[in-house]
């Protein structure tokens, strides 16, 4: 299995969106959470299966919410590089 390496800059993507599902309902913060996880497992057990954007990175949408997760995989090692909303430029990680 690979190892899961979660960037700071997606570790405080994720803490923003937690904080506005939050405002809206802590029910909804933790269906969010809930499912990114469940969602990092996915990858975690078979992180080429979802599509390859830019050179390496590949993104795995979540079904429920509208995010997608940004990833690269080095080895045995899944790097998390960013979670951005689909509504957002996906060019927006590749500056950090």
């Amino acid at each position: 299995m690979y190892q899961l390496l979660i960037r700071i800059l997606a570790k405080g993507d994720i803490q923003e969106i937690v904080t506005y599902y939050d405002e809206i309902s802590p029910t909804v913060a933790d269906r969010f959470l809930e499912n990114l996880y469940a969602d990092f497992e996915v990858i975690k057990n078979n992180p080429f299966l979802f599509q390859k954007k830019y050179r390496d990175t590949r993104v795995r949408y979540l079904k429920v919410f509208p995010f997608g997760i940004h990833y690269i995989v080095k080895g045995k090692i899944i790097e998390i590089l960013a979670i951005l909303h689909t509504g957002r430029n996906p060019e927006v990680w590749k500056k950090r």
